[in-house]
């Protein structure tokens, strides 16, 4: 626990020092002048898109599920996690099995933790898929319509590489499905590690099965992780609109691109502190948006994010969910 709270300060303060640099280096006016043009009832529109995003997730997810699983819990389950996860450089680690031990109520014969987990498992990878193939289609959008130097279109270039690298790997667990992360656990040269890999193998198994069993919806899910792409591509084009004035489907399909992808290669750090702003102003202003655009529309994000883990937080409490050092369990279950 002391480690992971000493890993935790160390990535918020080096994310909070990238942050003031960028926030100096843009100018607290130009950032303060775009928070005002985004307003109450801006910020209004930008929750409400964020919250279909989160329903979308927890609709994909439900369709893996085998049996009724009650909206609302599910998409209270999306948000808490997503919370945790958002809090603590532990990331996945901590809010996918939340988001499970939150969905199970652990009475006898109601939906169990593992059959919760390995139904997100297998949503997360279908949307870890739709990920890597937004952001191959943001980086082409990219270099076909701005004109970018040389250390950005590298940066492009590693993204585009690295994502379809990731659809490639997919593509071969998909038709293999082999169970990786228990073979690893059965070579580790410490018995009490070496023990998981029988329990492990089981569930690697489950989560293949979910997309197969009899009431799963695969089109559901392939149908949900694009409507979740395109409310954030939405809010992200309604930010923008708010800053500028202007409809620039191009910049904010580019600027949400690169959310994503600093989501997926900070995850470590905190709401992305730092890193999500300083990449979306050298993004915006290569794309010739007025300074401070990039900040300000990552500084939404943040806030966004920020006010959503407070209530998954309050949600976490009010179901009787606590954070252990080992993870996530269910008071009196």
């Amino acid at each position: 626990m002391t480690r992971r709270r000493a890993l935790t300060a160390i990535a918020v303060a080096a994310g909070l020092a990238l942050l003031a640099w960028q926030v100096n280096r843009t100018g607290v006016a130009n950032i303060a002048q775009g928070l005002t043009l985004v307003g109450w009832w801006g910020m209004f529109g930008i929750v409400v898109l964020s919250l279909l995003r989160f329903a979308a997730r927890s609709t994909g997810w439900s369709a893996l599920i085998p049996g009724e699983t009650p909206p609302g819990r599910a998409l209270a389950a999306m948000i808490a996690g997503e919370a945790v996860g958002s809090l603590t450089p532990l990331s996945m680690i901590v809010s996918e099995p939340t988001k499970a031990a939150y969905l199970a109520d652990g009475t006898p014969g109601s939906l169990s933790v593992s059959d919760a987990l390995a139904a997100l498992a297998a949503e997360t990878f279908i949307f870890a898929v739709s990920i890597a193939i937004y952001v191959i289609a943001g980086t082409a959008v990219l270099f076909y319509v701005f004109e970018i130097d040389a250390t950005l279109r590298l940066a492009g270039v590693i993204a585009f590489t690295g994502m379809a690298g990731v659809l490639v790997v997919a593509s071969w667990m998909a038709w293999r499905k082999p169970a990786v992360v228990s073979a690893v656990l059965a070579k580790v040269p410490i018995r009490r590690i070496a023990n998981l890999a029988v329990g492990m193998h089981a569930f690697e198994r489950t989560a293949y099965g979910s997309t197969a069993h009899s009431t799963a919806r695969l089109g559901v899910v392939v149908a949900a992780v694009t409507v979740f792409h395109i409310f954030s591509f939405l809010e992200l084009w309604f930010t923008l609109w708010l800053l500028t004035g202007q409809s620039l489907f191009a910049a904010a399909f580019i600027l949400d691109t690169v959310g994503r992808l600093t989501n997926v290669v900070f995850k470590m750090i905190p709401l992305q502190l730092g890193v999500l702003q300083v990449g979306s102003e050298l993004v915006a202003q290569t794309m010739g948006l007025p300074a401070g655009v990039g900040v300000t529309v990552s500084l939404v994000r943040t806030v966004r994010v920020l006010g959503w883990s407070i209530v998954g937080l309050a949600l976490l409490g009010k179901r009787g969910l606590v954070q252990g050092a080992k993870g996530p369990k269910v008071q009196g279950s």
